[in-house]
């Protein structure tokens, strides 16, 4: 049986660029572990974990993180305080499509509530995440690509 994952925990993550880090900073009862995905790509584990994860975060997603440690497909290299930056919740950004292609409004929620928008997506709201589970290859893609928010389809 797989450690319970709790929040603090640091992932650590093989892609074809590295190794990438990421950090349990909250837990949804819906929507599961909230992962910050950092910006540096490293050889080996960093020395001092409570530096790395202070430094700049790629992007932030739900993930399924405990089933994919229990399987085996990550692993936790430690635990490590929260930073002020990454402790309060993102506001997230979704929105849906009919069958047509087309676009129904935008939707911001913070974790709670969801505000539907009149209007389109500031350009500060296009840098929130998108809402939703992501997959272990897309968590890869999205680190190997450089992913940001604000470069999601819009």
């Amino acid at each position: 049986m797989a450690k319970r994952i709790k929040v603090g925990d640091v992932a650590q993550i093989a892609t074809s660029k590295g190794i990438s880090y990421a950090q349990v900073t909250h837990r949804h009862p819906r929507y599961g572990h909230l992962l910050r995905v950092f910006d540096s790509v490293y050889n080996s584990k960093p020395d001092n974990l409570a530096e790395m994860v202070a430094t700049h975060v790629l992007f932030s997603a739900f993930f399924p993180i405990q089933k994919a440690v229990g399987e085996g497909l990550l692993t936790i290299v430690g635990n490590s305080e929260v930073t002020d930056a990454n402790s309060p919740f993102p506001t997230f950004r979704a929105n849906t499509r009919d069958r047509a292609g087309n676009r129904g409004p935008w939707w911001l929620w913070d974790g709670e509530t969801e505000v539907m928008l009149t209007r389109g997506l500031s350009d500060n709201e296009k840098r929130y995440p998108v809402r939703g589970i992501i997959s272990l290859p897309l968590l890869i893609e999205r680190i190997e690509r450089g992913y940001r928010a604000e470069t999601h389809d819009l």
